[in-house]
């Protein structure tokens, strides 16, 4: 899919997209992803999301100040 974005992608059982979680842009914003690279859910339902922030950022323009590699997400009832 084009421009979706560094995001996360929720899909249901039939391969829907049910959710999105992430902005379209790259970002350090808490609703942004600088290069989203690996995902797991526990069995509380949060998600931790790993990322290559330095080496995606860091070739094309200046690096983020406190490069982000993992990240929970956590879910809310």
């Amino acid at each position: 899919m084009p421009n979706i974005g560094p995001r996360l992608s929720v899909l249901d059982m039939k391969g829907k997209v049910v959710a999105r979680i992430g902005d379209k842009l790259r970002g350090e914003a808490s609703d942004q992803f600088v290069a989203p690279h690996t995902v797991a859910v526990d069995s509380g339902g949060d998600i931790y999301v790993g990322e290559v922030s330095w080496t995606c950022w860091g070739q094309h323009q200046t690096p983020p100040k406190e490069p982000r590699c993992l990240r929970k997400l956590v879910k809310r009832a």
